[in-house]
């Protein structure tokens, strides 16, 4: 058995995604019509052999209580390992502001207590394909502290503000973790995964909270940096960031790229998630899809191109429908035209039906709205 907890961390607010962030935390949002992001580093994680696994959440848990359920449909047996959710309860403050250590610290018997050696955290909001069991044996095989996963990237002028950056020596150990302030085109993206013995965690938890109420565990690997041995581990496949708005928007039309798709469609690394017993989805009145991406349960009446559409969504007559994102139960009128839109669950797009965003700045429809 895989000798490592796995820890599935929440974001601090740097990472905002507006609109659907204000309905549930970044861990439940839907994925190219069919997942929720936390079902990729689970999948990563029991694919490679890791059957104890908390995900901690700062948002509403509900609808992740009912997805993740017992964790079987993920291949964990709870004779042989777990899968628990690990939720904020905010003391007067807003739960996106706790921060990981605080929650981390308030579970610490728990993980002392937990009969593997190492931890391995990893994040929701950047999704990639990984076999930990090997990034673990890499991290012994260094002899470091501390193992973070980057990946080296071109384009830090104009994306990825405000995520976190490496700033590495010759033999990549980590000098800092930073904020990419988009000052440089070149930069070390880290991708928010860890990888230490599991007394290493506890101990930079127990140092975290004695030094600041407000740390996160970046902060205290950062002030760490010059006494311990932490080195970065470089990835070299493909990672989908989601880090605001655009950026969810551009990680899901990328997967209508066959290419992009083979990452997850691995039969030998299945991507698991909850399944629904839903009718299949129907084309009426010279309905038409093409580069879609089409859930099961919806009735689709009108012209679709390089969409992904969810489950249960209702398309009228005569609608064309564009590079959009349209989320479980959304309904759209006859004669509604859209392009490069985001239509969160259950919204209703019946009375002004022209609608258009760009590929860099989506237009949004909350949740449940009339439009």
């Amino acid at each position: 058995m895989f000798n490592a907890l796995g820890i599935i961390a929440y974001n601090n607010t740097n990472v905002y995604v507006e609109g659907l962030e204000k309905y549930r935390p970044i861990a439940a949002f839907n994925f190219i019509g069919r997942y929720r992001l936390v079902d990729f580093p689970i999948s990563n994680m029991t694919n490679s052999g890791m059957f104890d696994i908390d995900v901690y959440v700062n948002g509403n848990p509900k609808v992740l209580f009912e997805h993740i359920g017992s964790g079987r449909h993920y291949n964990i047996n709870s004779k042989h390992g777990h899968l628990g959710l690990v939720p904020v309860f905010p003391d007067g403050t807003r739960a996106d502001a706790v921060p990981d250590v605080e929650m981390y610290y308030e579970n610490l018997n728990d993980i002392e207590s937990d009969p593997n050696d190492y931890v391995i955290i990893a994040p929701v909001n950047f999704i990639y394909k990984a076999n930990y069991s090997d990034l673990l044996d890499t991290h012994v095989a260094s002899g470091a502290d501390v193992s973070i996963l980057y990946q080296r990237i071109d384009n830090a002028k104009e994306a990825f503000l405000k995520c976190d950056v490496l700033s590495l020596n010759k033999q990549k150990g980590v000098l800092a973790i930073e904020e990419n302030l988009g000052a440089t085109k070149v930069r070390n993206l880290s991708l928010g995964t860890y990888i230490m013995s599991k007394q290493v965690f506890i101990d930079l938890v127990k140092k975290a909270r004695a030094t600041s109420s407000m740390y996160w565990l970046k902060d205290i690997l950062n002030d760490s940096c010059s006494e311990m041995d932490i080195r970065a581990i470089n990835y070299r496949g493909h990672v989908y960031p989601i880090y605001d708005l655009a950026s969810y928007y551009a990680s899901n039309m990328k997967m209508l790229n066959d290419e992009n798709m083979k990452d997850f469609s691995d039969p030998n690394w299945p991507i698991y998630t909850r399944t629904y017993d839903s009718a299949p989805s129907i084309y009426l009145n010279d309905g038409t899809t093409s580069r879609t991406f089409v859930s099961n349960g919806c009735q689709i009446s009108g012209n679709v191109h390089n969409s992904i559409i969810g489950r249960a969504v209702k398309i009228g007559k005569k609608a064309k429908i564009d590079g959009c994102i349209i989320l479980p139960e959304a309904v759209i009128g006859d004669n509604a035209n859209l392009k490069n839109v985001i239509v969160d669950k259950g919204a209703r797009i019946i009375h002004k039906k022209d609608l258009e965003g760009t590929e860099e700045s989506p237009l949004y429809i909350g949740r449940r709205e009339t439009v």
